[in-house]
């Protein structure tokens, strides 16, 4: 899809290779320095090279030679040394990207660059029988966002969420609910229920050897089909979709499948057979099965135990096997912990080795640590873990207090709307702001404040654009007849330049794998909105063209920003 930006750039080569001065091949158009009066610029290095004349004499030829075609959204055209600087007409660029906006309303930044290319993310993916905490969170809403963004550039994407309900971590249970009896209760209260037998048992473990033989027989029991096994594990599947579901649902998170782990069960056998008979691995004296030197610099690896046991690596082939029969992607995406880095080397390595992956890229997307407000790691045997319930109600609770005090006069059922809307957004926004790799902090004043870069102040903006489209309303005014020309405060045009900039970010996002552009791009835009605020009136502009003209433009920005505070999973209140 072509939008203004997209244009501009088309229509500034166009006019540049009409001069004749340059052949079209090496015409390459940049985004000049922020201190550069333009918006796009021809480095004119390479081209006089080859053309055997001076960089800034060609730029001048070249600027002096450029007809403006009626039109386009060419501005002015200046030669500054070996550069040639393209502006663009503002006024046309205000009726072009408003115009594209009210057209497109909801879609506005969307794209249908994905062209049939589907694709896989893997994100979530919790452990039965536990509690989701704040370590959860990130691939959770990372995941989601890019699920957003993919789907918003026309990508067929599908979600999947890779249930952790197998194997030796599983045994440890089955092991403890032996020795311990079942925990009783309900929701998350039996979760942890569940988590406190699992840590007893593991403890136990370290001075009992025979333990942990315990808990791998148990695992294969399980994997074996034993009754009292399975109707364990089946309570404990359930439990646990019961109670993550609340989180997803308050995160704004629809995953399309739930694969546990052991729905690959039926799958080990043949996966583990046929890397033996590729030749990939080798069964060794012991009876495990080995893989070693796929690649330089991996480490050797097992795909089966000597016991017969199946380990993470195998179920996680099959899982590839899987996805690739069944769903046709072009890529799979893993969004997943730095720490997991080694593994997923060594399983995308083992799939290229089996063959199974041959047209298809697999992608680690990959992300940091939380710490606490001190800069410690979350962690249950420091005492500082933070569990996702008690982290969205905190939230929730800390962002009512702040409604409570911006808005007094609002019934207390908006308030607590409100209050979940701004909360979860903090929370969400607080991981999505910066790169993923870089680790994230717990910090609530930052993450909750009406000005800076947060997911509040964002929101508040929104809020303020789509209250003076109600006092608008109100007071009989609308933008009908409102004219983009008269749009020419440096703060308007701005206001417009972000504007247009939104499908740029939301593309970058997608190739990157990088919400954070498009957190980038609402807070941008955001702070363009503070300054028109503070230098433009609306309601009392001195003109009822130029009112209509700016109330345009404020509901243009109420629909892009609530289009880009969405892709990252996070609500827009009409009010605050």
């Amino acid at each position: 899809m072509e939008y203004a930006l997209d244009r501009f750039a088309r229509e500034a080569h166009e006019a540049i290779a009409g001069t004749g001065q340059v052949p079209d091949e090496l015409i390459e158009l940049v985004v000049p320095k922020p201190n550069i009066p333009a918006d796009l610029a021809f480095p004119a290095f390479r081209a006089a090279k080859e053309l055997g004349v001076a960089a800034p004499q060609l730029a001048q030829r070249i600027a002096s030679s450029v007809r403006r075609a009626a039109g386009t959204l060419v501005g002015d055209v200046t030669a500054i040394g070996p550069f040639v600087n393209v502006g663009v007409d503002t006024v046309l660029l205000a009726d072009t990207v408003l115009g594209e906006i009210e057209r497109l309303g909801e879609r506005y930044g969307s794209d249908e660059q994905g062209n049939g290319q589907t694709t896989v993310i893997d994100y979530s993916s919790p452990n039965v029988a536990k509690r989701m905490h704040a370590g959860h969170i990130r691939t959770t809403i990372i995941g989601q966002s890019l699920v957003n963004i993919l789907r918003f550039l026309g990508y067929p994407v599908i979600g999947d969420n890779h249930l952790g309900d197998w194997g030796k971590q599983f045994g440890v249970i089955l092991a403890a609910v032996q020795r311990y009896g079942e925990p009783q209760g309900e929701g998350e209260e039996l979760l942890a229920g569940f988590e406190e037998i699992y840590t007893r048992y593991n403890s136990a473990m370290k001075d009992d050897p025979a333990l942990d033989e315990e808990a791998r027989a148990w695992s294969l029991r399980l994997e074996q089909g034993d009754p009292q096994a399975r109707a364990i594990w089946q309570r404990a599947v359930d439990l646990t979709l019961r109670v993550n579901q609340r989180m997803y649902d308050r995160l704004g998170v629809a995953i399309d499948h739930t694969y546990g782990e052991s729905f690959y069960e039926p799958m080990l056998a043949g996966v583990i057979e046929e890397a033996l008979a590729k030749g990939v691995a080798y069964r060794d004296e012991g009876g495990a099965v080995v893989v070693d030197e796929l690649e330089p610099n991996l480490p050797t690896f097992l795909l089966q135990r000597s016991d017969g046991g199946t380990l993470y690596m195998t179920r996680d082939v099959a899982t590839i096997k899987f996805r690739i029969a069944t769903f046709r992607p072009a890529r799979i995406i893993y969004v997943l912990g730095i720490p997991q880095e080694l593994h997923l080397r060594q399983l995308f390595a083992l799939c290229r080795a089996l063959g199974y992956v041959e047209g298809v890229d697999l992608v680690h997307v990959k992300f940091g640590t939380i710490f606490d407000q001190d800069g410690q790691p979350l962690s249950t045997r420091r005492g500082n873990m933070v569990y996702l319930e008690s982290l969205l109600n905190e939230a929730h609770a800390r962002a009512r207090a702040v409604v409570e005090q911006a808005s007094p006069e609002l019934p207390d059922d908006e308030k607590d709307a409100i209050a979940e809307a701004v909360g979860v957004g903090a929370v969400i926004y607080n991981d999505l702001y910066q790169d993923p790799r870089r680790d994230i902090r717990l910090d609530w004043n930052r993450m909750l404040a009406l000005e800076g870069n947060s997911a509040p102040y964002i929101q508040y903006m929104h809020a303020r654009c789509r209250s003076i489209i109600r006092k608008a309303a109100d007071e009989g005014y609308t933008a009908d007849g409102g004219e983009a020309s008269f749009l020419t405060h440096p703060s308007e045009t701005a206001m417009i330049r972000q504007l247009a900039k939104l499908p740029v970010a939301v593309r970058e996002a997608g190739e990157r794998y990088a919400p954070f552009v498009v957190a980038e791009w609402c807070y941008d835009m955001a702070r363009a909105l503070s300054g028109f605020y503070r230098d433009c009136s609306v309601l009392k502009a001195e003109t009822p063209a130029l009112r209509a003209a700016r109330l345009r433009l404020v509901a243009a920005t109420a629909r892009a920003l609530r289009n880009g505070l969405a892709l990252l999973g996070i609500r827009a209140p009409e009010r605050m």
